[in-house]
């Protein structure tokens, strides 16, 4: 089915693909006062066949042309230096929104970790596409069309730096955290780990050059291109953490077990963030966050303990005025959705259909799009939290070096009496 469809678009450009070529020969032997009217020509052509599907023509013009593929490739990479893709993906659908978990149909003493980080190191890893313009895609989800970081990959990552830490792979602790290796023979021995990982989704791409010199001529020829995910990009990393095989044995046992293993994620997310990186070509410095966070929290649940009482990050409640815009659940309606800053109606958008859809004037929708901007997703995360169906003790913190130092509070929390020795 795939390769039908590449079929038919190739014969849909095949015209165009053809006369591509003959410009980029023409190109090359035409005079000064010629060479620009036919380049803009073939540019014109090439950005005409980068619209519908630039990795299926660059690779049938590469069996063609090799010149007209390198300059179809080179328009390409030219457009994909920075790219925002938010826009283009999905009308209102929120890639840092990530619901508020219910710990209360967990066990006890299972916990979350949420933070928001910033990409110090671009991030760079290997996507499965069949046909791609370049040969080292950054992976996407198939249905948004987003960078991505998957779950099995953070794993993963996080388990590699711990490893790097001097943690052994076959210890007790790492494998009732991750789970034992696939190469275990006997069936008995198998073991699921307590640790859930889940995907962080980018709203950024770009591009990496590296340009091979050569040895003797001290020059590069042959740029390698590398999709990214640039510096400066934010996320969403979330991890739960669940002893589901502590049900039922000692109360003690089980808070011995949880601090340690508490310590020892969050020492292993700070080294895999900070030190170690993510992702592919770490050990060339890619994939490295800031020390910093935001909106970080660690949320435990446990009953027998009144430490870590919550305290919200503030954030600036909309204005009465600012109702008429927005869902009950903190949302915008989708009449007041559009190509604009935050995802909302632009000025121009807002001028031919925002009042007739019930908005007040402009000067108001504009105090309303800034607020959103700033405030609108932290707004809708305190409304879910709010209507959440249990309150367990939250510790926030804004670096990981700040997580490691709750680690303790939580300890002391949970062991009160060795606390106060």
């Amino acid at each position: 089915m795939t390769f039908d469809e590449f079929a038919f678009l190739f014969k849909q450009q095949e015209s165009a693909i053809q006369q591509l070529i003959k410009l980029d020969l023409e190109v090359k032997k035409a005079k000064d006062d010629e060479k620009k009217g036919k380049e803009a020509q073939a540019e014109s052509i090439r950005n005409e066949l980068l619209k519908s599907d630039p990795h299926l023509y660059y690779h049938v013009l590469a069996v063609t042309s090799k010149d007209s593929a390198n300059n179809l490739r080179s328009t390409w990479a030219k457009k994909n230096m920075l790219v925002d893709i938010t826009k283009p993906v999905w009308n209102g659908w929120k890639i840092m929104n990530i619901p508020v978990l219910n710990l209360s149909i967990l066990p006890h003493h299972s916990f979350a970790i949420q933070f928001t980080f910033e990409l110090e190191k671009p991030y760079i890893s290997r996507d499965e596409q069949e046909f791609y313009i370049i040969d080292n895609p950054v992976r996407k989800d198939k249905i948004s069309g987003l960078p991505y970081v998957t779950p099995s990959s953070w794993k993963g990552s996080l388990r590699s730096a711990l490893w790097q830490l001097g943690y052994k792979e076959k210890s007790e602790q790492i494998q009732r955290i991750f789970g034992n290796e696939r190469a275990v023979e006997e069936e008995a021995e198998f073991r699921k780990g307590r640790l859930r990982l889940y995907p962080t989704f980018f709203n950024r791409k770009s591009l990496e050059i590296i340009n091979p010199h050569n040895r003797e001529k001290r020059v590069g020829s042959f740029p390698v291109y590398f999709e990214s995910v640039p510096v400066d990009t934010k996320g969403v990393f979330l991890l739960l953490y669940i002893p589901f095989d502590m049900v039922g044995v000692n109360k003690n046992e089980t808070k011995i077990q949880i601090v340690s293993d508490l310590n020892l994620i969050c020492e292993g997310l700070r080294a895999m963030f900070t030190i170690y990186g993510f992702g592919a070509k770490t050990s060339s410095g890619y994939g490295i966050a800031k020390p910093d966070l935001t909106e970080g929290r660690l949320i435990l649940k446990a009953k027998d303990i009144e430490a870590g009482k919550k305290e919200e990050p503030k954030c600036q409640p909309p204005e009465e005025a600012f109702e008429k815009y927005l869902n009950e659940d903190g949302s915008v309606k989708d009449k007041f959705k559009g190509g604009g800053e935050a995802g909302l109606l632009s000025n121009t958008e807002y001028n031919e259909r925002g009042q007739q859809s019930g908005g007040g004037s402009l000067r108001e929708f504009k105090r309303f799009r800034r607020w959103y901007g700033q405030y609108g997703e932290k707004w809708e995360k305190e409304l879910r939290s709010m209507s959440s169906h249990a309150e367990w003790p939250t510790w926030w913190f804004e670096s990981f070096d700040e997580l490691l130092n709750k680690t303790k509070e939580i300890e002391r929390a949970l062991f009160p009496k060795e606390a106060t020795k």
